[in-house]
């Protein structure tokens, strides 16, 4: 069988045996896939440097095999950046581990992989970190069908700076305003929160960075997600809790 091709952001990397790795990458073509490495932590020539967590590459295998075999791996870009600064790395290891729990193999979404991409691109620049990863939330769960309702109040259907602020059902995806919800406010949204999120969900990314959360919005969209993603997953994945810090 002649070798496969594709490109793919590495999301995860396991050790296997003394010389090898397990890769796993998402890719616009075939969706999340993990493949072996054959020699990898041995191998100067052909992958030195590029199976590392993060890196975009293009990648030739061989899926003849249950656990298909990479032959040859060419970088695109590695993020480098990424590595060196704290608040970058842990917001991208969390980009990872939503493509981990939420893609699988076989289930493709090329836009959703130019997210991918676009969000580790700019969390590499090192700045507006919060905001970058507030716009990423807000268009992955979209893509992936989960996007919460933000439009008007889930009782009265306003939508009015008077209601603020509002209080999100993460059981539910929906939005309450102060008049509506009856219970202790845990999960507060401001009304230039709620709009700059209902915003965000509709513009394309070559028309995202017209955006600008304020860091209180950024914060205030980040813990919605955070327990919306628990919410939906019933856990909650551990690096959500370095966001920020």
């Amino acid at each position: 069988m002649a070798p496969q091709k594709t490109p793919g952001v590495v999301i995860h990397l396991t050790d296997f045996g003394e010389a090898d790795k397990i890769v796993t990458l998402y890719s616009p073509i075939i969706g999340q896939w993990s493949g072996i490495a054959k020699g990898a932590k041995r191998s100067y020539k052909r992958f030195v440097n590029k199976l590392e967590l993060f890196s975009l590459l293009d990648i030739d295998y061989n899926d003849q095999y249950s656990l298909p075999i990479i032959n040859q791996a060419e970088l695109i870009n590695s993020h480098l950046p990424l590595r060196h600064n704290y608040s970058a790395y842990t917001a991208a290891t969390l980009v990872c581990e939503l493509f981990r729990s939420w893609t699988h193999a076989n289930d493709h979404d090329p836009e959703l992989f130019s997210w991918l991409v676009w969000v580790l691109g700019q969390l590499s620049r090192c700045q507006a970190i919060m905001e970058t990863m507030a716009i990423f939330l807000v268009k992955y769960y979209d893509r992936l069908g989960y996007q919460p309702n933000l439009t008007v109040c889930d009782s009265c259907q306003q939508l009015q700076s008077s209601g603020s602020p509002f209080q999100f059902r993460a059981s539910h995806g929906i939005i309450l305003c102060r008049r509506c919800y009856h219970s202790p406010l845990t999960i507060p949204l401001s009304i230039s929160t709620v709009k700059l999120m209902g915003k965000a969900q509709s513009l394309p990314m070559d028309k995202i960075d017209r955006l600008r959360f304020t860091p209180v919005s950024a914060q205030e969209a980040i813990t919605l997600f955070k327990a919306y993603d628990r919410a939906l997953l019933d856990r909650e994945s551990p690096s959500w809790n370095f966001i920020g810090n």
